[in-house]
């Protein structure tokens, strides 16, 4: 009996030589310094039980909590010669450390996600190397380390995880009951912050004004409404998709918190939310299952956009951004002036660009004429479209690079949309690939209007969403994808049963075992 076909044991035993060892370093060990020490060995005990025992994917979404409510606004500290420590940061490296030992252990199978994982590599490894040779000084506030860490490596670290811990159905429905329980958090901070009652709000870093942008529309833990919006956005639908599949009660419960939801999505008074949730809801209308809820929904959003148009049309008029006015031209010319500026730039260094996040340290030596309205705005901000960022920083090769990427990560969810039968009863449906197509409507239509790579939650949430759903067309494959065995103890074998859309449990052929040492 080997490592690669029993990995309980081989768990165990991996857990007696830790012990060993821990007794055997104790002697080494000051006593002034003994505290630390055990509770360092319990933390590193406490990951190694949970390697064995646990559940990847809980993880995950535990991370996703720490980055929506604990980042670096709520604590960090700097370390010299090196990037400030956040709570985020170091869950990250949490969850990588606990995928290698759930790999020692013979829990889950490497997966390098083929053509999918390759492009994220090339992707990745082209930015990384853009922003070193480029280098990491820059005048833009936001740091050139923390763009490509928080745009880039942290969510496509996020995939790989997912892509390994996605089992099936189970992971589908704690995924949606998490964003339910997130949804209604927001909800209660956003309704908390429009009528001031800071002290419903957490964390209190939402309530400072000297924190992040946009202070005076709702903004949560993101302490921006953009991030604030998309995060809502993606709740809203999700609920739909739970509300569907609950009763009773419990679905008029989530009815109600998406009632509760839709001022605060107005509330962030972001042009770009609105935008982003009208065409959501109109890919929802078109796709989702149910026609006659659709012309209920579609009637009932008609009828309350003319209530809030008719109600907030003094408001809408006005050129104040924090009264949601749409008549507030500044950001429109600089947007149409940052756009020209990208022209430039790129017409001037069109393969390579002029380096990942250095947009903002050449872009006021393009402005060729400082009369222009478009020019006087755009000069001093940073980009807002992010394709146009990384077609100016990182050229063509990285246009080339980050367009094959998405194209590659989107395409299994129009596989899966096929494969799955229009009237299939379980929580496995089209609905939940539609609510993907949200997401990343969603994603896309911010990133066409702000420069995200500032936003490591929506890239993450992304990213992470993307995985599973690549993961799940795997499996429902005609070649299910190896990644965990069916339990701790058991033999190693191809991935869990899945099970069919339309009913019974369809069970592979399982191939000759494997040694995997």
């Amino acid at each position: 009996m080997d490592a690669a076909t029993r990995p309980l044991p081989s768990s165990i035993g991996w857990l007696l030589l830790l012990a060993l060892c821990a007794a055997g370093a104790m002697f080494a060990v000051p006593a002034e310094y003994l505290g630390y020490y055990w509770a360092g060995l319990g933390g590193l005990v406490a990951l190694v039980a949970y390697a064995v025992f646990g559940d990847l994917i809980s993880a995950v979404l535990l991370w996703f909590f720490t980055l929506i409510c604990l980042h670096e606004e709520f604590w960090r500290t700097p370390v010299p010669l090196f990037f400030a420590v956040t709570i985020p940061r170091l869950g990250i490296v949490v969850l990588v450390v606990l995928l290698v030992l759930m790999v020692l252990a013979g829990r889950v199978r490497i997966n390098f996600g083929g053509a999918i994982g390759l492009a994220i590599l090339m992707t990745a490894v082209y930015f990384t190397l853009s922003a070193a040779i480029s280098g990491f000084e820059t005048r833009s506030p936001v740091t050139v380390h923390y763009r490509l860490i928080g745009g880039y490596l942290f969510p496509f670290t996020i995939f790989g995880l997912v892509l390994h811990g996605f089992r099936g159905e189970q992971h589908l429905r704690r995924i949606a009951a998490f964003f339910l329980l997130i949804g209604i958090y927001l909800t209660f901070t956003g309704w908390a912050e429009q009528f001031k009652i800071w002290a419903l709000v957490w964390p209190r870093f939402i309530a400072d004004s000297t924190v992040g942008i946009h202070f005076g529309r709702v903004r949560g833990p993101f302490v921006q409404s953009a991030a604030m919006g998309l995060a809502l956005i993606y709740c809203y639908f999700n609920n739909l998709i739970l509300a569907r599949q609950s009763s009773g009660v419990t679905r008029w419960l989530i009815y109600a918190v998406n009632v509760l939801m839709l001022p605060v999505i107005f509330w962030t008074k972001t042009r770009s939310v609105w935008l982003a949730f009208l065409l959501c809801a109109l890919l929802w209308f078109a796709y989702s299952r149910r026609r006659t809820v659709r012309a209920v929904w579609v009637s009932a959003l008609v009828t309350l956009t003319a209530l809030v148009g008719i109600v907030n049309m003094e408001n809408f008029l006005s050129s104040q951004r924090e009264k949601g006015g749409f008549t507030d031209v500044e950001p429109i010319l600089v947007r149409l002036g940052l756009a020209q500026i990208s022209f430039n730039m790129f017409t001037e260094r069109p393969l390579l660009g002029v380096g990942f996040g250095h947009f903002r340290d050449h872009a006021p030596m393009h402005a060729q004429d400082p009369s222009s309205p478009f020019y006087a705005f755009a000069t001093t901000a940073m980009e807002h479209n992010n394709f146009l960022s990384i077609m100016t920083e990182t050229g063509a090769v990285g246009v080339a690079l980050y367009v094959l990427m998405l194209v590659l990560i989107i395409r299994p969810s129009f596989q899966l949309y096929r494969k799955l039968p229009p009237t299939a009863p379980g929580f496995i449906n089209r609905d939940l690939v539609v609510l993907y197509w949200i997401l990343a409507l969603a994603y896309l239509t911010d990133g066409f209007l702000r420069e995200t790579s500032d936003n490591p939650f929506a890239n993450s949430l992304f990213f992470g969403l993307s995985a599973a759903i690549v993961a799940l067309n795997n499996l429902l494959g005609p070649r299910p994808l190896e990644t965990y065995v069916t339990e701790p103890g058991a033999a190693l074998s191809p991935s869990p049963v899945p099970v069919s859309p339309t009913g019974p449990r369809v069970r592979p052929a399982e191939p000759p075992r494997r040694n995997l040492r």
